[in-house]
């Protein structure tokens, strides 16, 4: 069983190696989430939502898949990971959403990953529940997040943890100016 919890932020250089094996190993395929090496997930982004406690990871046992260290110490393997903050993309307003909440009291998602190798074992659906968990304990009243309409996979894993689908939307980021992204919302 996976474990999530909050990373900490001794744990930079393992979650930017998560993320740049997300990157490497996601390009070109059909679940490309097309994210760039520096651009986005930045290593700042990464850095800051750690030192914010906003990164949540998702770690296997030590006995079921050990890293060793440099230190010969066995070490749990980061599986899947996202960052939870309080920040939607220029667009989230026009969201018809069913829970009235100020920014601060709901969580949004970002770079909802889990490493190719550990597909369809479930540690998807296991992060997204644990991090409710956690948003639930710090107070918060909802969940939110957006992603490609052509997402079945991540559609399909959001439904399954009880997000409720709000529609396809326009949002603007960044890296890909205005886009179309179905929006979905869960009540905490």
């Amino acid at each position: 069983m996976l474990e999530a919890r909050v990373a900490r932020p001794d744990e930079f250089d393992a979650v930017l190696a998560f993320y740049t094996t997300m990157i490497d190993e996601m390009q070109g395929t059909d679940f490309d989430v097309q994210w760039q090496h520096g651009v986005h997930p930045s290593p700042a982004f990464l850095r800051e939502s750690l030192e914010a406690a906003q990164l949540i990871v998702g770690l296997l046992p030590a006995e079921e898949v050990e890293v060793v260290s440099e230190g010969g110490e066995s070490e749990p393997i980061i599986a899947s990971a996202m960052v939870v903050n309080h920040e939607g993309a220029p667009g989230y307003n026009a969201v018809p959403w069913a829970v009235d909440a100020a920014p601060e009291q709901v969580g949004v998602l970002h770079v909802v990953a889990t490493l190719p190798a550990f597909h369809g074992r479930g540690f998807g659906r296991q992060l997204v529940n644990g991090a409710a968990d956690i948003a639930r304990a710090q107070g918060l009243v909802a969940l939110r997040l957006d992603t490609f309409p052509h997402n079945v996979r991540g559609r399909g894993l959001y439904e399954s943890c009880g997000f409720e689908d709000k529609g396809e939307w326009t949002v603007h980021y960044p890296a890909l100016g205005d886009i179309q992204v179905a929006m979905y919302e869960l009540a905490l």
